[in-house]
C-alpha cells in the first residue's frame, strides 16, 4: 500500500507542460458548476485569448470580405444572366422576322411566276392571233383577188 501511494505522490510533484512549452499552473475556475476550484492551465491563457480574438476579428473580417466578393459576383451573375435573357428574346424576335421575311419571299416568287405563266400565254395568245391574221388575211386577199400594193 505504501508502494502505490508512494507513485501517486510522484506523479503529483512531476510538474506537466502546456502544448506551448510553458509549465502548467493551477488556476481557479470561474465557472457556476466549479466556483472557485482550481484547474491546471497555460500561464500565457489571457495572451493567448487575445491573440485569438485578434486573429477571430481578422478571420471576421475577411469572411465579411469574401461575403462581400460573393454578393458582388452574384449580382454580376445576375446581370449576366438577364443580359442574356435579354438577347434569348432578341433572337426569338429576329428569328420570327426571318421566318416572316422568308414566308413573304416565297409569297413574293409565286406571285412573279404567276405573272410569267400569264405573260407568256398572252404573248402566245397574241403571237397565235397574229399568226391567225395574217393566215387569215392571205386567204381572204387570195379569195376575193385583191391585188396588194408593192
Amino acid at each position: 500500500m505504501s508502494f502505490s501511494s508512494v507513485s501517486s505522490g510522484c506523479s503529483l510533484t512531476r510538474q506537466r507542460k502546456c502544448l506551448c512549452g510553458d509549465e502548467v499552473v493551477l488556476k481557479p475556475s470561474g465557472t457556476d458548476m466549479n466556483p472557485g476550484r482550481r484547474f491546471p492551465g497555460c500561464p500565457k491563457y489571457p495572451d493567448k485569448i487575445g491573440k485569438m480574438e485578434k486573429q477571430i476579428k481578422y478571420m471576421k473580417e475577411k469572411a465579411k470580405s469574401f461575403e462581400d466578393k460573393v454578393k458582388e459576383y452574384e449580382k454580376k451573375a445576375q446581370e449576366y444572366k438577364d443580359k442574356a435573357k435579354e438577347f434569348d428574346n432578341m433572337t426569338q424576335v429576329y428569328e420570327w422576322k426571318i421566318k416572316e421575311m422568308n414566308r413573304m419571299e416565297r409569297k413574293k416568287i409565286k406571285e412573279v411566276k404567276t405573272m410569267e405563266r400569264k405573260f407568256w400565254m398572252k404573248l402566245l395568245v397574241a403571237l397565235l392571233g397574229l399568226v391567225g391574221g395574217c393566215l387569215f388575211f392571205n386567204y381572204w386577199v387570195k379569195d376575193e383577188g385583191i391585188a396588194l400594193p408593192r
